[in-house]
């Protein structure tokens, strides 16, 4: 039985995403999950309250390699680049999502890019700040996610 991690799994380093695409982290749909897209659409997935409501617009369909897919089945876009469209419950036709862009698309993928090079150089910085010993403070964006996860138990509690 072999139960040593490999040197890379036991390597300390933080790394960024391995993907091509930053705007849609090569799933062909534009995330919207740090609101880049709310900042080009302001009330995208939000309703009328401003509520956030993801789901409730239109998919935001790239435009890099992923959303074309392997072949004329699949992906989002067909081979002429155009978004694919399906039958809907009501026999229309609709599109699988809407297409912003290009170049605002590459300014999300540019951006997130950037910001994911800071983030890994900063974790790396405190990382090595704590493999020698010294005590550092948490970083906003950490305690952030901390504080949100300790109210995981809100997020599925439904009123009776």
């Amino acid at each position: 039985m072999f139960y040593r991690r490999t040197a890379v799994d036991r390597d300390s380093t933080f790394y960024a995403p391995k993907v091509e695409c930053f705007a849609c982290n090569d799933s062909g749909i534009v995330s919207n999950a740090d609101a880049a897209i709310n900042r080009i659409i302001p009330d995208y997935d939000r309703s009328p309250e401003g509520k956030i409501r993801g789901g409730q617009d239109l998919a935001i369909i790239c435009h890099c390699k992923a959303a074309h897919g392997n072949d004329e089945r699949s992906g989002f876009r067909d081979a002429n680049g155009n978004i694919r469209t399906v039958q809907n419950q009501y026999g229309d036709m609709q599109a699988l999502g809407f297409e912003l862009e290009k170049d605002k698309i590459r300014q999300i993928h540019i951006d997130r890019k950037k910001l994911w090079e800071t983030t890994t150089k900063e974790i790396n910085e405190i990382r090595l700040k704590q493999s020698k010993g010294e005590k550092i403070e948490t970083p906003y964006y950490i305690k952030v996610v901390k504080e949100e996860l300790g109210k995981i138990d809100k997020i599925f509690s439904f009123p009776s």
